[in-house]
C-alpha cells in the first residue's frame, strides 16, 4: 500500500547534486531553492528543513561536490607514483584534468559571473581546494628555482587545464572536428594535453 501525497524519500546525495547543478547553471542569487523542491517532488521546505538556508544548502552542495573531485584528484596521484618534482607537476596537471573532466560542474559554478568572490572562497579556501593550490604554488617555486620549469604561474596552470577539457564539456562543439580528428577519447585527449602543457612548462 502506497502512502499518497507523501514527499518521496531521496538521499542526501541526490539532493546535493541535483542542488550544485542548479547552483552551476542559474548563478548563486537567482537559484530558487523553492524551484529545486519542486523539480525533485518535495514539498516546497522539504530541503530548507533538512539544510538550513540557502548559504547553508550552497557550503553542503559545494562541499559535497569538491570532496568528490579531490577523491578522484588523489586517486589519480596515487595511481601515477612520481618520483620527482617535475613527474609530480605532470601528475597534477593530469589528475586535474580527470577530476574536472568527472565533476564539471564545479568548473562551471567557479566560473559563473554571477558567483561573489566571497562565495568563490567557499569553494576555493574553506573546503579543500586551497590546499591543492597552494601545494602546486609551492611545487612550481621549487622547480623555478632549480630552472627546470619557466617562469609559469598557477593562474596560467589552471586555465591552461581547464581549457584542455573543454572539448570534454562543449560535446557538440567538438563534434564539428571529428571529420578531421575522429571522435575524443577522453583518456587519450587528457594524455596528450597534458603531454603539450609540460613540453611548454619545461625550461
Amino acid at each position: 500500500m502506497t502512502n499518497r501525497g507523501r514527499p518521496p524519500l531521496l538521499s542526501e546525495e541526490t539532493i546535493l547534486e541535483k542542488a550544485l547543478e542548479a547552483f552551476a547553471t542559474n548563478g548563486y542569487a537567482t537559484m530558487s531553492v523553492r524551484a529545486l523542491n519542486a523539480d525533485l517532488g518535495l514539498s516546497h521546505e522539504a530541503i530548507s528543513k533538512r539544510f538550513g538556508p540557502k548559504s547553508e544548502l550552497f557550503r553542503a552542495a559545494v562541499t559535497h561536490g569538491v570532496q568528490h573531485l579531490i577523491t578522484d584528484f588523489n586517486q589519480e596521484i596515487a595511481r601515477v607514483a612520481p618520483t620527482n618534482d617535475l613527474e609530480l607537476l605532470h601528475a597534477i596537471l593530469r589528475a586535474f584534468m580527470v577530476a574536472s573532466s568527472r565533476h564539471p560542474t564545479l568548473g562551471q559554478l567557479l566560473h559563473h559571473e554571477s558567483i561573489t568572490d566571497e562565495q568563490r572562497a567557499v569553494l576555493i579556501s574553506d573546503i579543500g581546494l586551497g590546499g591543492l593550490i597552494n601545494d602546486t604554488i609551492e611545487l612550481l617555486a621549487r622547480l623555478r628555482e632549480t630552472g627546470a620549469i619557466r617562469d609559469i604561474q598557477i593562474r596560467d596552470l589552471w586555465f591552461l587545464a581547464q581549457g584542455a577539457v573543454e572539448p570534454l564539456r562543449f560535446r557538440q562543439l567538438s563534434q564539428m572536428f571529428d571529420p578531421f580528428d575522429g571522435p575524443v577519447d577522453r583518456d587519450e585527449l587528457i594524455s596528450r594535453m597534458s603531454d603539450t602543457i609540460m613540453r611548454g612548462v619545461r625550461a
